[in-house]
């Protein structure tokens, strides 16, 4: 299975951005992934438009399962 950790982000003009990163290591912690988005806020890590991030949303773990046909 491929895992995919996402990040959703509210912005500064209200709308929200999703940043999502590809195998994520095992056992990853919510307080983990909140210090990260903590982090990407402070230092301005992201820039959408002239808005910045304001905050974390809400994250979590995307897993999907692929089949190759024969």
């Amino acid at each position: 299975m491929k895992a995919t950790l996402v990040m959703n982000f509210r912005m500064t003009n209200g709308k929200n951005t999703t940043v999502s990163i590809t195998s994520p290591k095992d056992e990853l912690t919510k307080a983990e992934v909140a210090a990260a988005a903590a982090e990407m806020v402070e230092k301005d890590a992201l820039i959408v438009d002239d808005n910045h991030l304001e905050a974390l949303d809400k994250a979590f773990i995307r897993t999907v399962e692929e089949t190759l046909l024969q």
